[in-house]
């Protein structure tokens, strides 16, 4: 980021008094109502989730599944009673217990109801906390699709190609669309072992590593994948289709090291013509990801792609599952594993914690292997967006949780998210400590989960800045500032008054920023310049050596905002000169002239050194000859006369 120059005077017009309203920033979020599943506090919170082996028939063709799932648990507290989301769609045939988790038998059958979307299943005894066991649960059925697009197991046939998948999306609440399941994002799974058996002309993708095929009853053949890296419940995964395998390794941050990218993608040269380079650039992605954060965080494993027809992308872990290769939904699924995988939002009301960041993650990836002017265009396309949501906080109220739709918002969450992250890199004003930032934060989340506000802490630890009111406006708060900037030259200062309003003003009526300025002098030179917004309306008294010729606001367009600047002159005064003391060339320019009538140079006597008539308008006059000393500039336009005192310098 670029530097500023520091402001020598700055005047506010508030009073001290009224002004120090807009100072103090109190935690909006703190007392905000935290979503809980409600199942958990009765039921799930009962046990931790320690280990999944599962074993299912599936099918590019439906939605039919059959199987089983053994699911090893510790008791957290006194359980006579297990419960596991599964919908009801998919019948249960029974369900055995193990006390010793290494044994794989089934000999001792449970009983159990099955009903609304959750199986409830009672135990052969109470197990008291620290007690571990597992449940085999065997199930078989076609899913009911009938879930829309977060439906959490789909079959559907891809437009472009013409192949047929299966595959689950299970983001944020639909795991229990195809596997019995524990949907609470505090307990993570330690480790799966997941074997998918499907006709032999047919790839099964799935989390962590390839460790084995073998046959399977009749024309079938078993894919077995295991991943020992904690995993969110909702990126557990698979997709089956006629595959092909297109794999390499992509170079991490110590010479040697790599990771596997697997990819399975279409069996069809097509495919490989249309996205082949697409593919191959995942891993300069990885690689560069790797040396700005930490080394990809499932590197013992891979990272691969499982495409399917989904139109997007879902960031599995160790496995995304996506339509294509275009390079900006690659780097958001690839971001992913970092933010959102390795670290998972602590509530879904904190989605930002996994959509905000990847979606930035867009944009660093576009300065890293494209150019700044691609990264430009992808913020100036993600301002647009977010500028449309005038109310709404990137924060999810606890009310709307349950719905899909606002947790997965475009212009809140994904823009607006990314947008948040830009601007605290502004208000660091300084790249290597706000990827220190990034890192520290990985280090110390990382396999677990975070909040908005564990993110504000690392923030705040290591800038030593207080981020409450950022925070407080731009994460739980609503809509965005709108500006009005008046500026006026007066002698060897530059007048600017900045007026601030909101768009969501019931919510949040003001934002307390920085904002740069670039002030543009008629010698073709500029100057930047950082200002602080700490009330409304704020007027600023700025040295300048120079005539003033234009201002940018925000010229970097690091600010979510709308923003207008003026040009106000003096009163009773239709033009502009300088500089004033002047060197050699005297700028003038007259508002709404074609040109300007007359302009004389008289000495303090009123004798005239200089007379020019129907001048260009603006004008420059070489003035280099004169003796230094004081003068008067008479200006005629029309039917008036202005005159000013100049002084002439020489260098």
């Amino acid at each position: 980021m670029r530097g500023s120059l520091a402001v020598i005077l700055v005047i506010a017009i508030l009073s001290q008094a009224e002004a120090q309203v807009y100072h103090s920033c109190p935690h909006a979020g703190s007392g905000a109502k935290v979503y809980e599943n409600p199942l958990n506090e009765r039921w799930l919170s009962a046990y931790d989730v320690k280990h999944y082996n599962l074993l299912l028939e599936v099918s590019n063709k439906s939605t039919e599944i059959s199987g089983v799932s053994r699911i090893a648990v510790e008791a957290t507290r006194a359980i006579d009673t297990i419960v596991f989301e599964l919908q009801d769609a998919l019948d249960i045939t029974r369900i055995y217990i193990n006390e010793d988790i290494k044994d794989h038998d089934f000999s001792t059958p449970l009983g159990f109801n099955h009903k609304d979307d959750a199986v409830y299943i009672t135990l052969n005894r109470e197990y008291v906390s620290g007690e571990l066991f597992s449940i085999s649960i065997f199930y078989e059925g076609e899913a009911d699709q009938d879930r829309g697009f977060f439906a959490g197991i789909t079959n559907a046939k891809d437009s472009d190609y013409g192949f047929d998948v299966t595959y689950t999306l299970s983001e944020p609440h639909n795991a229990k669309d195809w596997f019995p399941v524990k949907q609470v994002l505090e307990d993570k799974i330690d480790s799966v072992r997941f074997r998918l058996q499907c006709n032999k002309n047919l790839m099964a993708a799935s989390n962590g590593t390839l460790v084995g095929m073998e046959e399977g009853e009749g024309n079938t053949r078993i894919f077995n994948w295991v991943t020992n890296y904690p995993m969110a419940y909702y990126l557990l995964s698979f997709a089956v289709a006629d595959y092909r395998d297109f794999s390499f390794n992509a170079a991490l941050t110590e010479a040697g090291d790599s990771v596997l990218v697997q990819n399975y993608i279409y069996n069809s040269d097509e495919v490989m013509a249309d996205w082949e380079d697409e593919i191959v650039e995942t891993g300069s992605m990885i690689t560069s990801f790797s040396k700005l954060l930490m080394d990809y965080p499932f590197a013992n494993e891979k990272y691969g792609h499982a495409m399917a027809p989904l139109g997007g992308g879902m960031e599995h872990q160790t496995m995304t599952t996506i339509h294509d290769f275009g390079f900006y939904l690659v780097a958001h699924e690839l971001a992913h594993q970092w933010f959102g995988d390795h670290i998972t939002c602590g509530n879904w009301q904190d989605i930002w914690i996994n959509e905000g960041f990847a979606s930035y993650l867009e944009y660093i990836a576009a300065q890293e292997l494209r150019d700044q002017e691609a990264a430009d265009g992808w913020m100036a396309n993600a301002m647009s967006i977010a500028l449309g949501e005038t109310e709404g906080s990137v924060y999810v109220p606890a009310g709307e949780v349950d719905n899909t739709y606002r947790l997965f918002d475009y212009g809140l969450t994904y823009k607006k998210g990314a947008i948040l992250l830009h601007m605290i890199r502004y208000h660091l004003n300084n790249d290597n400590l706000f990827f220190t930032v990034l890192r520290n934060y990985l280090d110390q989340y990382g396999n677990g989960l975070a909040t908005g506000d564990d993110f504000k802490k690392i923030l705040e630890t290591e800038s030593n800045m207080d981020f409450s009111c950022f925070f407080e406006q731009w994460y739980y708060g609503e809509g965005y500032p709108r500006f009005i900037t008046h500026w006026f030259q007066q002698g060897d200062s530059l007048i600017v008054r900045s007026e601030q309003s909101a768009t969501a003003p019931t919510v949040t009526p003001f934002f307390k920023t920085p904002f740069d300025l670039e002030i543009k002098y008629s010698d073709g030179t500029s100057q930047r310049l950082r200002l602080d917004q700490e009330a409304p309306v704020e007027e600023f008294s700025i040295p300048i050596n120079g005539l003033v010729t234009n201002l940018l606001f925000d010229p970097d367009k690091y600010l979510l905002k709308s923003s207008s600047v003026i040009h106000q002159l003096p009163p009773d005064r239709l033009f502009t000169y300088g500089p004033n003391p002047v060197s050699e060339e005297l700028f003038i320019q007259f508002i709404n002239n074609s040109h300007i009538d007359e302009i004389l140079i008289t000495n303090l006597s009123g004798q005239a050194v200089m007379r020019y008539f129907n001048m260009e308008n603006p004008v420059k006059l070489n003035l280099s000859f004169l003796a230094d000393g004081a003068y008067v500039l008479v200006m005629n336009d029309a039917n008036r006369t202005y005159q000013e005192r100049i002084v002439k310098i020489s260098e």
